[in-house]
Parts: C-alpha cells; structure tokens; sequence
C-alpha cells in the first residue's frame, strides 16, 4: 500500500517534471475523449494531420524535398483521406534519409534517441519529442484502465536489460529509484536462464505483482516452470505480452497457469503506442489520438475487414515525423466496433512481427533485439552495417552474418567476436555485401536450423 501511494503521489508526477513531458494531462484527456462521436475525433485527427503535414514542409529536409518533387502544398490535405497523396516511408528510406527526417531547430535537450528492435526488420535511429512521448505513455495509463487496474499498482516487467554489455554504476541506481518510486520491479530476460527461474520466480512471490508485462517467450519460460513445480502463489490480475505474437495456444495457457486474463498489445519503435486490447477481448483497440492507420493491399489501396500492410502515422511526433511508415507488419482493420464503449477502431493480431528465438549457453532464450543491442553498443550502426542474419545450428552456437559494403576493421570484428562470446560457446562471423532473402520474398533476421 505505501508504494502505491508514493507511485500515485510522487513517482508518476515526478516522470513528468524530470522528463519535462504532460502525461497526467494527456492521460485525463484519453480518458474522456475514447467516448467522442465519429465526426468529433475525425476533426481532431484531421486537425493533427494538417499542423503535422504543415510542420514537415517547413521544417523537415526530407518532407520539404519530397512534397516540392510531386508539387504538393499543406493546403491540399482535406480530409483523412487525403492523406494517401502522400508516398509511403519504408524503413530503406527511413534509414538512408536518417538526419534528413529530423526537423531543423529541435530542441535536442528535450529529445529522446532510440533504436528500433530488429526483430522484423533491420535497426533505425530513432528521434522522439516530449508530446509524442507523453501520449504513447498516457495511452499506456488509459490501457491500464481497459484491463481493470491502475498504473501505480505494482507491476512486473520482463524485458531485455536497456544496456547487454553494461550498465554504470549511476545507471543501476537511477533505474533501482525510478522502480521503486512506480512501485515496480524489473527481470532481465537476457539472463533467464533455467537455472534462474526459482529465484526469479521467489521475486515475483515476494513483489506479488498485479501485473506482469514482458516478451511472450520470457512469461511462458515462467509459466512452463510454475506449472511444472505446481506452484499457485502467484495471483496477478493481468498479464501482458509483447513482441512476439500472442497465438491462440499461449494465451489459453497463459490463463491456465496465471489465473488471469492475458492482453496483447502492439507498437513499433518508429510509431509507438499503436494499439492495446480491452477487457472484451476483441481485436486491440487503435490509439487514433495519436495514430492514423492504413491497411493497404497488393496494390496500395486502403482495405478494411481483410488483412494487409500496415502504415502508420505519428501524428504526435515532430522532431522526426513518421508519416506513411511502412513497417513490414500485416494485419485487418475492422468495420465493427467492440461493445465495451471504447469508440476506437479494432484491429486484428499482429501478423509478421514473430521472429525465432536463439538459446544462449546458459539456456536463457532471446530475441533478435538481443543481437541488435550487442551491435548498437559497439557503435556498429545501420549506416555501417545494412542488415544481419544469426543462424543457431545447436543451442549456446552462433553464426552470425553481417551485410555490409565497407571493411570492417579486424579489431572491430575481433570485439564484436568477443562479446558473443560471452553469451555463446562457439561463435562464427562473416560479413556480406548481400544476404538473400527467403524465397516468399521476406527477410530473417534469426534463423533456428
């Protein structure tokens, strides 16, 4: 009870002065405005549209050059709609035009940088203002409330640690302050080796969370050991899971296990908070305060109630608009609407996003970010390295390719060669001017042979 109060008190206020964001305001407004008639929200979104569009042909290198090469003017965006006048943003582009797609005059104290995963498509720099930030958390908080508890109750997370090969000293007690403050607590999902779960399962008996968030593979590693042991101490009101996708078996059995419902959820690292799953469970509910989603077929055209090509806009952030993003994701968009009272748009499970996992020599399992993150901190970046694919024969064995047209240096490679090794026996590393693709057209970035 006092750490919920303190996070309710203290915690949460406090995110929003020591990062400078509005996420109690936002919050509140989310709250009211999922209830709004149609022509109401549309007017709103439409008006984020224009000043987002306006913004980017004033102020974005990219945007500028683009819209003056197919002669088109803030003005001639109407409607929603209109939005299709403008060509998609795939990650290439995305990627190759990084600094273009950044506004001139940012505020960069205010800016958070971040990289994408990897785990569905090759690694970008990532450039986020404080109202984008403010509505992708304060769309969290409103999703709390679909699922029944509040934010500052206690909440695990099972995540990858931020930092794979290191963390400062500074950086471990900011991160202990800040959990303790919000009333929860944190597992590294890199380090969940078999061996680990009793003792991972004995911290969440004694935080007894309300609810427990983190990779899908991650909470079945917990629930197949709860459930082998026959361990029923473990009572939360909600589980979540995120990156993988949450197939119709691994939901029953979530629920079997935890005795609680399970919600998907679903975000990029370009776009954000995308969309969350209500209580009813009947698609996952499209964050349209913040996001116009498009669903578009084979031949580019907008589609409703059969599966497609996810594009999104962030209409929220404007240091480095995202309109038009292609993300290599499928799913439907629905016609129907939930009979929970949420007036927001449903979408389907996310289809394309579920990548194969590598075992590591001390059993734990992990994702492609895993890799990601090795690369990012030895500062071997996209504009360095285009792609990578690792290949796991056996399980602590990695193969791993790199796909680049520039010679890496043998002392890079030897770095890179040493910290795989600290969480593989044997480790080979190539490097490529091309790695194919699958023959459906589609890239791998982990493949279990």
């Amino acid at each position: 009870m006092f750490r919920t109060i303190v996070a309710k008190k203290i915690g949460f206020p406090l995110q929003d002065y020591a990062r400078n964001t509005d996420i109690s305001s936002v919050y509140h407004f989310l709250k009211e405005s999922q209830y709004w008639e149609e022509s109401k929200i549309y007017d709103y979104r439409l008006k984020k549209l224009k000043n987002l569009v306006d913004h980017s042909y004033k102020n974005v290198p990219y945007y500028e050059n683009l819209f003056k090469s197919i002669k088109l003017k803030p003005s001639d965006i109407h409607t929603l709609e209109d939005i299709q006048k403008i060509p998609l943003l795939t990650k290439d582009i995305a990627r190759k035009e990084n600094m273009n797609l950044i506004a001139r005059g940012s505020n960069l104290k205010l800016v958070r940088k971040g990289k994408t995963g990897g785990t569905t498509g090759s690694p970008l720099i990532v450039y986020k203002d404080t109202q984008n930030r403010s509505f992708t958390w304060a769309a969290d908080r409103r999703w709390y409330d679909w699922m029944g508890i509040s934010y500052y109750d206690r909440s695990a997370s099972i995540w990858g640690a931020r930092s794979v090969l290191s963390a400062s000293r500074k950086q471990r007690i900011i991160a202990d302050v800040v959990r303790f403050l919000q009333n929860s607590i944190s597992i590294n999902s890199f380090e969940m080796s078999p061996a680990e779960l009793p003792n991972i399962y004995r911290k969440l008996k004694e935080f007894n969370p309300v609810i427990i968030r983190g990779y899908l593979s991650a909470i079945l590693d917990i629930a197949r050991y709860i459930d082998k042991e026959n361990l029923t101490h473990l009572k939360p009101k909600a589980i979540s899971t995120t990156t993988e996708s949450l197939l119709p078996h691994y939901r029953v059995y979530l629920q079997k296990v935890f005795a609680a419902p399970v919600y998907d959820q679903y975000g990029c690292g370009e776009l954000s908070a995308i969309s969350y799953e209500c209580s009813k469970h009947n698609g996952l509910h499209v964050n349209q305060e913040h996001m116009v989603i498009e669903i578009l077929d084979d031949e580019h055209k907008s589609i409703m109630n059969y599966k497609g090509r996810i594009v999104g806009t962030d209409l929220d952030n404007y240091v480095m608009p995202f309109i038009r993003y292609e993300n290599g994701d499928m799913a439907t968009m629905y016609t129907r609407k939930c009979d929970c009272g949420i007036n927001q748009p449903l979408m389907s499970s996310i289809e394309g996003r579920s990548a194969d996992t590598i075992e590591l020599k001390n059993g734990s399992k992990v994702h492609g970010v895993f890799i990601t993150d090795i690369l990012y901190e030895l500062y071997i970046l996209t504009d360095t390295v285009q792609r990578f694919q690792a290949i796991q024969y056996q399980p602590g064995q990695l193969s791993l390719t790199l796909e680049t047209d520039k010679n890496l240096s043998t002392s890079l490679l030897k770095e890179l060669e040493l910290a795989l090794h600290r969480f593989f026996e044997d480790v080979e590393i190539h490097t490529s001017s091309r790695i194919p693709n699958e023959e459906n057209g589609k890239f791998r970035y982990i493949k279990v042979i």
